[in-house]
């Protein structure tokens, strides 16, 4: 009997192409939370091929004031929080509306806890309100 070297070199690349094929990762989480002054909101999308990293991702938080828009029209409103999928800051001088929004697109990152507690620390007009987070949709 013969040995067909060529069809056992194809039979084992083709067994070894398959091990590399990975499942893709996706999530879409939303987190929410409201104080007495503000509520926030975080949608949070990404997809990966690895368990810790995001090959790609997509964050949109939004910040509300509750209250009268003349209450902030002349405030610094300054607003952070820290996630695992990474930290965001900023400040606003004066706020042109209620909200604030920010959008970022990306590559890489860490993976997204669905189970985690957000801390929002908004402070204005020497106020300052801590808004705790918690996933509202899971897709």
């Amino acid at each position: 009997m013969r040995k067909h070297p060529v069809l056992f070199i194809l039979i084992i690349c083709s067994l070894l192409i398959g091990c590399k094929e990975t499942e893709r990762i996706n999530h879409h989480y939303k987190f929410y939370g409201e104080g007495t002054h503000w509520k926030a909101t975080l949608n949070f999308k990404g997809r990966g091929s690895t368990s810790s990293h995001y090959d790609e991702r997509q964050k949109d938080f939004v910040l509300v004031y509750k209250g009268e828009y003349s209450d902030i029209s002349n405030s610094i409103v300054n607003y952070s929080y820290k996630a695992s999928s990474g930290n965001e800051r900023g400040s606003e001088s004066p706020p042109g509306t209620t909200y604030i929004r920010t959008n970022e697109e990306g590559t890489g990152g860490d993976i997204q806890r669905k189970d985690e507690l957000i801390k929002v620390i908004v402070k204005w007009n020497g106020k300052e309100e801590i808004i705790p987070m918690k996933i509202q949709d899971d897709k």
